[in-house]
């Protein structure tokens, strides 16, 4: 079955203040002898994003102090310009940029495909060449991403290095991308069980512009396929 991601699209409201509680199965509904284990309430959270800043020493670069977020996966997994035959990592500035526009691209509910970030990645990044998920020497992937957007936290150590001493970009291998998240990465359920809830229950509802969170009205969350694009409840 296929996994879609829940993002918070309004940064108005605090973590694990919106609650789904009619997934499949709900808990009142749960028949042990036939259904999977229930599920609910379901907490929904902001995405992690810090601020990342580094340190160079000549050409090397690591990362200055304790930082989580998607600013901090996408420095450590995206690399940048191509310099003298290899890639350079992003600054902490292209970095950050780029976590800010991603992040405003999913509280507007548009696609989080990959050819959709790649265009926000070389966007900001400095160089004609094109880098980003599934490019060069870049070890993102782009369920890493969707789960970060849903409130999974991805956390670098300070030195952590970016850059070696030659210049160039030092990204995490992908078989150890997951050693850096901490917990499970959370708040991903398969689209069988949130299409009635995204048809015309909780979910329908905080789809909804007239969905009010402290008087204000807009709608609060939007579901992407594991592809990043959007979930469609009634297809």
């Amino acid at each position: 079955m296929a996994i879609v991601y829940i993002t918070v699209t309004r940064d108005d409201i605090p973590n694990a203040t919106l609650q789904i509680r009619d997934l499949f199965p709900n808990p009142s509904q749960y028949n042990p002898v036939i259904d999977p284990i229930p599920q609910g309430p379901f907490y929904l959270s902001q995405p992690s994003n810090s601020t990342v800043y580094t340190t160079a020493n000549v050409d090397a670069r690591t990362i200055r102090n304790n930082v989580s977020g998607l600013a901090a996966y996408l420095i450590a997994t995206v690399g940048g310009a191509f310099d003298g035959g290899d890639d350079i990592a992003l600054t902490a500035s292209e970095a950050n940029a780029i976590a800010l526009a991603i992040i405003a691209r999913m509280q507007s509910s548009n696609t989080l495909t990959t050819a959709a970030l790649n265009a926000i990645i070389q966007a900001n990044t400095a160089g004609a060449d094109a880098n980003g998920i599934g490019l060069r020497t870049s070890t993102a992937r782009l369920g890493d991403i969707l789960a970060i957007l849903t409130g999974a936290v991805f956390s670098l150590p300070a030195g952590h290095q970016v850059q070696d001493t030659d210049g160039v970009f030092t990204p995490i291998a992908v078989i150890d991308i997951d050693n850096y998240f901490s917990g499970e990465k959370n708040d991903r359920v398969l689209d069988s069980d949130v299409a009635v809830s995204a048809a015309k229950g909780a979910l329908s509802v905080m789809l909804s512009d007239n969905f009010t969170y402290k008087g204000v009205a807009n709608n609060c969350v939007a579901i992407y396929n594991s592809d990043g694009t959007v979930f469609n409840p009634n297809a």
